[in-house]
């Protein structure tokens, strides 16, 4: 890589300038100073770097506030004071503060610090490299770059099969499945997360890639209408999950699942779930009416009104007016299986509105298509294997006005 006087400026201004704005968080003073510490140790004859590193590493995490990203780096001024293990530290720090810039849109700022990584690691780290290089194809994806990024994933698929490498084989494969699924390629993204489970040894550190193909068979599996695989990868994926945004993700989808089969009770209280655990506005609108409308199949006139009434009550910040309006149309659609014609009109009024102001088309299809059932028309209920009745049970288990009790009660801050 030729170095220019200052790569990682260079990177973030590109990145303030595609995003037009003169911040893109409160962290871009330590993404900088974290990039340029890398940048000067690339500078630098290979055996001085990690002593370096070591020392800029303890400077830098002098005063930071207490956050995941700043822990990572805290913590590497330690990892690197020994040989053993100093480049993976080194590594997955590198990582953590790149995705973290990533997650920002500083596409840019974290792609040169991963080659900065790439570099520091060496050619003989094999597994370091390959997890640096399947992070910038992510990157790559992300910017709608999808080419670059099936081919350096590709590239670590190459590195981990001349190596031996279970897990980068799998990333590979996990990396290009994700791809397909972006561009609506459902039977390849299927065979794609099909071969990361056959690939991806079960352990620890494959732990999340495997959790990540459970999640993407359960939403191809979904769209194929394939109800028993999608609930069945779907319950194998909340099983692994470390975090609270992946279990709330994956508590949506499988109480998406479950309404679309007929199993309403689990539905309703999948979505209570999701109210009662999550703090994101955007996640909360999506989940108040996908509950109504549950509800409404049960029956259950009080528990839609009272959802309605909670959602009403939000104070919510700009930029969520396609959520508002899609929250809207299923409180209409909920009022209509009640046989509540005029709330279900108004709703359809409210949600139209912002959908024909917002340009969301595929909501106004939505609502212009939907044609009221009688009231208690449901479906009958999708039959299902054992398995996957077992897991829309367990779902549905719990008292549900408990369930909306902590769900309103619940304090979102996004």
């Amino acid at each position: 890589m030729k170095l220019s006087s200052s790569d990682v400026l260079d990177a973030y201004r590109a990145d303030l300038g595609n995003a037009n704005r003169s911040q893109l968080s409160e962290w871009d003073a330590t993404w900088l100073a974290f990039g340029t510490m890398l940048e000067r140790a690339v500078r630098l004859p290979a055996a001085e770097r990690l002593a370096y590193l070591r020392t800029g590493a303890a400077v830098l995490a002098e005063g930071l506030a207490p956050t995941p990203v700043t822990r990572e780096i805290a913590g590497l001024a330690t990892a690197l004071a020994s040989e053993a293990g100093a480049l993976a530290a080194l590594c997955s720090a590198v990582m953590a503060v790149a995705g973290d810039a990533e997650n920002a849109g500083a596409f840019a700022l974290a792609t040169i610090m991963l080659d900065y990584a790439k570099i520091i690691a060496g050619g003989a780290e094999v597994r370091l490299q390959g997890r640096l290089m399947w992070q910038q194809a992510r990157i790559f994806r992300k910017i709608g770059e999808l080419d670059l990024a099936v081919s350096l994933f590709d590239d670590v698929g190459a590195l981990g099969g001349t190596h031996g490498d279970r897990e980068l084989v799998a990333l590979a494969h996990l990396g290009k499945g994700i791809v397909a699924r972006i561009r609506g390629n459902y039977p390849l993204a299927r065979t794609e997360f099909l071969a990361t489970l056959e690939a991806a040894p079960e352990s620890e550190d494959t732990e999340q890639v495997r959790l990540h193909a459970h999640h993407g068979l359960l939403v191809v599996s979904a769209i194929a209408k394939d109800f028993d695989a999608a609930l069945r990868h779907g319950s194998l994926a909340l099983a692994a999950t470390r975090s609270d945004a992946q279990r709330v993700e994956l508590l949506a989808n499988l109480a998406s699942v479950c309404y679309d089969v007929g199993q309403f009770r689990s539905a309703l209280h999948g979505h209570l779930h999701v109210l009662g655990e999550s703090r994101s506005h955007r996640v909360r609108l999506g989940a108040f009416g996908g509950a109504a409308v549950a509800a409404a199949r049960l029956g259950n006139r009080a528990m839609v009104h009272r959802l309605v009434s909670a959602a009403a009550s939000l104070t919510l910040p700009g930029g969520l007016e396609h959520e508002v309006a899609d929250m809207h149309r299923e409180f209409a659609e909920a009022y209509a299986y009640l046989g509540e014609t005029e709330l279900s009109a108004l709703h359809h009024r409210d949600a139209l509105a912002r959908a024909q102001r917002g340009g969301y088309f595929e909501i106004v299809h939505r609502l212009e298509s939907f044609v009221p059932e009688p009231k208690a028309a449901a479906p009958r209920p999708v039959a299902l294997t054992d398995d996957a009745l077992t897991v829309a049970r367990q779902l549905a288990a719990g008292d549900s006005e408990e369930l909306l009790l902590a769900a309103v009660s619940s304090a979102p801050q996004d």
